[in-house]
């Protein structure tokens, strides 16, 4: 999740213009405001995982076909959750009361869009009929399981000896 902090911090520079950002090693967030990124960041990333995949998967495959009513549902919990997940990517942005005193409607679109567009671009479409059994798989669970699960799976794999930190959560 190093694209995470990146895009946070690219973000709010060029929203910010001049205000200082602090650097992103230094903030870290609770694992459950972890949780609230991936729920409020999941509609983004699996809109943007279809559009990948669309032309290399059947008319009939899960992302194709149900897509839409997916991230709909994936939708109403990133609504709940976005409050969290703004305080939260200030935070690892280093930047909480600036990105506060953005309005929603500008910076929720504009960190769904790069940050989902991100977390897909090196995903090869030939992985696709994989990911869509996976997503099809974890469908029938509600969003907020499916968000607890992608978060606390980023959580363990964090700070594994020898790898650079993926997503910096503050330990306990």
């Amino acid at each position: 999740m190093t694209i995470l902090r990146s895009s946070a911090a690219t973000l709010l520079a060029l929203s910010l213009g001049s205000a200082t950002i602090a650097s992103p090693a230094e903030n870290c967030v609770s694992e459950a405001e972890a949780v609230a990124v991936f729920a409020a960041m999941m509609p983004d990333m699996i809109d943007g995982l279809r559009g990948k995949c669309a032309a290399h998967l059947p008319a009939n495959a899960y992302l194709v076909a149900s897509g839409d009513a997916l991230i709909a549902r994936y939708k109403v919990l990133a609504d709940q959750r976005w409050p969290a997940a703004k305080i939260a990517f200030g935070r690892i942005a280093g930047d909480e009361e600036m990105t506060s005193k953005m309005p929603d409607q500008y910076l929720r679109p504009l960190i769904g869009s790069v940050v989902g567009s991100e977390l897909i671009k090196d995903f090869k479409v030939e992985d696709c009929p994989g990911a869509d059994r996976i997503v099809e798989s974890l469908a029938p669970l509600p969003p907020e399981n499916v968000a607890v699960l992608v978060g606390t799976i980023v959580v363990l794999a964090d700070g594994k000896k020898g790898q650079k930190d993926s997503f910096p959560i503050c330990k306990a």
